[in-house]
């Protein structure tokens, strides 16, 4: 994930527009294929685009646990099919590639009935058909009856919303799934994008099959397929030579792997990539991009946020007081001067997990949580029963470092400068208070595919994307003891009230009551402190102003999200 994590796993998946939604609550959906808020440019057929993507992909499946990152869904935006796509306008449109119309049919119980586009095909030749959508909701669906190759547990993303599915049945000789729910979902729109082609899946496995570059993983049903990956430096997508639609004016879409974001200006300056969207929009960046001929930059708030986790499996940060403590200690407002400052004056420290500013169902659900108050972090310290030591640093009476300095270890990804910054910060803003912090990193695969979803932390710093669901953040905040449909809970936190008001929101069909019901949760959650947000991530974009089409998406799709209308501008 372009360092960054992807909520729920979905392709459509991170964080809270439904009030925009394209379609009701009743009836048919207005139908369209993905466009934008701005008129196309004339661009010329032929000609290859190259994009700078600054960590190397897990693995291959976005919808499996592991390799839910933000680089895959911009690989993977022009492959897999999706019912429904955000545009850069987080507008939700029905593409009509793929599903012609997706009507519901009944409120009681809630039944959705896809009408699948008749030419919609795989690369292989096999329909896209129902039977991907019954295999995409069981393999999502959280469900002990459905497993995967071998009777083993599937190990998705997320089940957010396929866990409430009861049934999908197949009609019209396999071009009609009718979906029906066993509980309302309001973020039905976020299901079935992107789609795993089940003819495959079925066969290779959804949890290991698509681990490695392999004829599994170039089975497209988009506008481009992978033609070619080779580790650390590229992958390579031509145009699917079975696309139904309007055949895309590009001949390839590569991408070029990069160790870290300092490497891409001098690849911009040289014409080896002709795009790019760092997974830290810093100044530094910015101004060495500033005498790059023909370039067009962009900077925008994305659906992004930074954001430290606490480990409660770690005795020390098990304790309220503790995390309230490092909360209190931490100076948010700081760090954003510091940080975002330089790029733009927009960025304040961010008081909501589940929405984000830009978003109209944000709100400041903080209790002043996120207050800077050193003095107060001290007395928490104390109330949680340590003594400050002779070195300026508080000592547990109990526990594994009882007599020692109180110590915790921070992990981000390394070569990130932003988040490099963040950590040496947090470090000094924690030794003002007696914590000591000691700095481990480590690569994004590591952090991602071993560190965060085995535990193996105390603190870690990363950016979650949303998308324009906020069931998306269910798999985070649930209580882990629920592995099955919480496994993106890395921190050992359990609150049954969350869980009740979690889904309670994702129950409701009205927008405004679920805003309500999430934003009542996430209280709560900074109550229980469970994880400190730091500020939401502005975006930067930038391409080569000779490419038309290029609009960037503040969604967790990313700058490729339309990439199938690029191309060379005719003038």
């Amino acid at each position: 994930m372009k360092n960054k994590r992807i909520f729920g796993g979905l392709a459509l998946a991170l964080a809270g527009m439904t009030a925009l939604a394209a379609c009701s609550s009743s009836g048919s959906s207005s139908s369209s294929t993905p466009s934008s808020s701005s008129s196309a440019s004339a661009v010329k057929s032929g000609g290859t685009f190259t994009y700078a993507i600054d960590q190397d992909v897990a693995g291959f499946n976005i919808l499996q646990a592991t390799d839910s990152e933000f680089v895959l869904q911009e690989i993977l935006n022009q492959t897999w099919p999706s019912a429904y796509v955000p545009t850069n306008t987080l507008h939700l449109q029905l593409d009509t590639n793929y599903v012609t119309s997706a009507t519901v049919t009944s409120s009681s119980p809630q039944t959705i009935v896809y009408q699948i586009n008749p030419k919609a095909v795989w690369s292989d030749g096999v329909p896209i058909n129902a039977d991907d959508f019954i295999y995409n909701w069981q393999a999502q669906s959280g469900n002990p009856k459905f497993t995967d190759v071998g009777g083993k547990a599937f190990e998705p993303a997320s089940t957010a919303g396929y866990s409430l599915i009861k049934s999908v049945t197949s009609s019209n000789g396999g071009k009609t799934a009718t979906v029906v729910f066993s509980s309302p979902f309001g973020d039905w729109q976020s299901l079935f994008g992107p789609m795993i082609p089940a003819h495959i899946a079925e066969k290779v496995g959804f949890n290991n099959g698509f681990q490695t570059f392999n004829a599994a993983v170039k089975v497209s049903g988009g506008p481009f397929e992978i033609q070619s990956y080779t580790q650390g430096q590229d992958i390579v997508e031509v145009r699917n030579s079975k696309w139904w639609g309007t055949p895309p004016p590009l001949d390839k879409l590569v991408f070029r792997i990069f160790a870290d974001d300092n490497q891409i200006p001098p690849a911009l300056q040289n014409s080896e990539v002709n795009g790019a969207n760092p997974a830290q929009a810093s100044l530094q960046f910015k101004d060495a991009i500033a005498s790059v001929p023909n370039l067009t930059t962009s900077i925008i708030p994305g659906l992004e946020f930074q954001h430290m986790d606490f480990n409660q499996a770690n005795p020390y940060l098990a304790k309220l007081d503790v995390r309230q403590a490092i909360a209190y200690g931490t100076n948010r407002a700081d760090m954003v001067n510091r940080i975002v400052g330089p790029i733009t004056s927009a960025v304040k420290p961010l008081n909501n997990r589940i929405y984000m500013p830009n978003q109209p169902q944000y709100t400041d659900t903080s209790g002043g949580l996120g207050d800077f108050n050193p003095t107060k972090a001290k007395q928490l310290l104390t109330a949680s029963g340590m003594t400050m030591g002779s070195d300026g640093y508080f000592h547990p009476s109990t526990g594994p470092e009882a007599g020692k300095d109180l110590t915790f270890s921070i992990s981000t990804t390394s070569g990130e400068p932003v988040r490099s910054e963040i950590e040496q910060l947090f470090q000094s803003y924690m030794k003002n208070i007696g914590v000591k912090i000691n700095i481990q990193n480590y690569s994004p695969n590591t952090l991602f595919g071993t560190v965060g979803p085995k535990s193996e932390f105390d603190i870690i710093e990363f950016a979650w994307v949303s998308t324009p669901f906020p069931s998306g953040n269910i798999s985070i905040y649930c209580s882990y003891t629920n592995s099955s449909l919480c496994g993106q809970n890395w921190d050992h936190y359990a609150n049954s009230q969350v869980d009740t008001l979690l889904n309670q929101a994702a129950s409701s069909l009205d927008p405004a009551t679920a805003a309500g019901l999430y934003n009542q949760a996430d209280a709560l959650l900074w109550k229980d402190m469970v994880t400190l947000p730091l500020f939401q991530q502005p975006q930067l974009y930038t391409w080569n102003s000779t490419y038309g089409n290029v609009l960037p998406n503040p969604s967790n799709l990313g700058l490729t999200w339309n990439a199938q209308t690029w191309g060379l501008k005719a003038t």
